[in-house]
C-alpha cells in the first residue's frame, strides 16, 4: 500500500513540475514588451551629444520593432526607457538605479562620458543588469565586472592607431598632448604619452584642462613656444570648437592635430560650429561613414532619412551598442537578465564598425579602428591605406595659407 501511495505521489510531483515548466515557457512566449534603458546627457553642456546617442538607440529599436520585434519571444516589442544624467556622475548612478528598480529594465545602453558611465555601470553590476557601454576609459571593463560589455574600441586602441599614424604618415618626432581633465581625458593622455614614447617621439608638452573651459590661450601659447610636429588632443565638443578657433587666432601651426577616440572632435556639431577651422583635423576612431562593413551603408542612409542629417560616430556607437544588446536578447529568448548576460558573452557578429566578440573582461577582442580626416566638411577614412577612401592631407596647411 505504501509503495502505491509513494508511486502516486511521485507521479503527481512530476506532473506538477512539468506544468510549472510549461507555464514558465508559456509566460516567456507571452511577453508583450521588453524594457531596455538608455542614459545620456540630455541637458547641460553635452546635451547635443547626448541627443545624437539617443537618436542612434531609437533608430535601432525602431528597426527591430518594425521588423517584427524579438522573434524568439513571439514578436515582443522593445520599449525604450530614457533617462537624462545631465552629465553628472551622481545623477547618472541614481537615474540608472531608478530605471532598474522602478522601470524594471532588463538591459542598459549608455552613457557617453567615462565619468558618468563608470558610476552607472557600478549600479548595473550590483543589480546584475547587462550593459553595453559607450565610453572609452579602460576602467569601464577593467574592474572584473561580469555584466558590463563594450563593442567599440577603448582608448588604448584609439591612442595606438593615432600615434602610429603620426609616426608612419606624418613622420612626427615631437608631440604635444592637450586633453580635458576627466576620466576619459586622463586615460587618453596616459596611454598617448606611453605610445608616443614607445614610438620614439618626444613629448614636449603635456597639459590637461577642465572640460568646458572658456579660454585655452595659456596652453596654446605653450604649444606655440614648444613647436611640436603634432598635437594629440581630447576635448568634448565645446572644447574642440574653442581649441581650433583659438589656434587660428593665435596662429598655432602643426603638421597634424589628431584626436584619439574623437570625443567632441568627431561630433557633427563640431563640424557645423567650427566650419573651416575644422578642416584637416584627424580623428583616431572606431567608426567611419564610408566603411564597408555589413549594415553600415544602410545605417547611414536610414539615419539621414529619419533625422535629416548624416550620422556621426556618437550616433553610430549607440546604434551599434543597441544592436549588440538586442541581438543578445533575441538569442537568449528570455527577459531574464542572467540569460541575456550569458548571450552577450557569446556574441559573435560583424556590424557597422567591424567584428565583435568579447573577452573575459567584456571588451571587444577586435581593434576596429581607423583614422579619418575632415576634408571638405566631411569625415573620410585616410588610414590604414588598405581601407582608405582618400589620401591624408599632410601637413595641415598653415592658418595664413587657408
Amino acid at each position: 500500500m505504501k509503495t502505491k501511495e509513494a508511486l502516486l505521489l511521485l507521479i503527481v510531483l512530476v506532473a506538477l513540475c512539468a506544468g510549472c515548466m510549461k507555464t514558465e515557457k508559456v509566460k516567456e512566449n507571452e511577453v508583450k514588451e521588453i524594457k531596455i534603458g538608455t542614459v545620456w546627457p540630455l541637458s547641460g553642456p553635452l546635451a547635443s551629444s547626448g541627443e545624437k546617442h539617443l537618436n542612434g538607440v531609437k533608430l535601432r529599436v525602431d528597426e527591430v520593432n518594425n521588423a517584427g520585434g524579438i522573434k524568439s519571444l513571439g514578436g515582443a516589442k522593445v520599449k525604450l526607457i530614457v533617462a537624462d544624467n545631465q552629465g553628472d556622475p551622481k545623477v547618472s548612478a541614481s537615474e540608472t538605479e531608478r530605471l532598474i528598480v522602478k522601470e524594471k529594465i532588463v538591459g542598459l545602453v549608455g552613457c557617453y562620458t567615462s565619468s558618468t558611465t563608470l558610476p552607472a555601470t557600478e549600479v548595473t553590476e550590483r543589480y546584475k543588469i547587462p550593459t553595453v557601454a559607450c565610453a572609452g576609459s579602460p576602467k569601464i571593463t577593467g574592474r572584473g565586472y561580469k555584466y558590463v560589455f563594450r563593442a567599440h574600441s577603448e582608448v588604448i586602441k584609439t591612442a595606438d592607431i593615432s600615434v602610429k599614424f603620426l609616426k608612419d604618415v606624418v613622420k612626427a618626432k615631437t608631440v604635444a598632448i592637450i586633453m580635458e581633465n576627466s576620466a576619459y581625458g586622463q586615460a587618453s593622455a596616459k596611454f598617448c604619452e606611453k605610445a608616443a614614447e614607445d614610438a620614439g617621439m618626444e613629448v614636449v608638452l603635456k597639459e590637461l584642462f577642465p572640460s568646458g573651459t572658456k579660454d585655452l590661450t595659456p596652453i596654446l601659447l605653450k604649444v606655440k613656444e614648444a613647436k611640436p610636429d603634432a598635437i594629440l588632443a581630447v576635448g568634448y565638443v565645446s572644447d574642440a570648437i574653442l581649441m581650433v578657433k583659438q589656434m587660428r587666432e593665435l596662429d598655432v601651426n602643426v603638421k597634424a592635430l589628431i584626436a584619439p577616440g574623437g570625443a567632441g572632435f568627431n561630433d557633427a556639431d563640431f563640424l557645423k560650429a567650427a566650419k573651416d577651422d575644422a578642416e584637416y583635423i584627424f580623428v583616431g576612431i572606431f567608426w567611419s561613414p564610408d566603411a564597408k562593413w555589413p549594415g553600415n551603408a544602410e545605417f547611414v542612409a536610414h539615419y539621414k532619412e529619419v533625422f535629416g542629417e548624416a550620422p556621426d560616430p556618437l550616433a553610430a556607437e549607440a546604434y551599434e551598442a543597441t544592436t549588440v544588446l538586442l541581438d543578445a536578447i533575441e538569442r537568449a529568448g528570455s527577459t531574464n537578465p542572467e540569460k541575456i548576460r550569458e548571450a552577450l558573452a557569446k556574441t559573435n557578429m560583424t556590424w557597422i564598425s567591424g567584428p565583435i566578440q568579447f573577452d573575459e573582461r567584456g571588451e571587444n577582442i577586435y581593434k576596429n579602428v581607423v583614422v579619418v580626416q575632415v576634408q571638405n566638411g566631411t569625415f573620410v577614412t585616410v588610414y590604414p591605406e588598405e581601407v582608405a577612401v582618400a589620401k591624408p592631407i599632410v601637413p595641415m596647411p598653415a592658418w595664413t595659407e587657408r
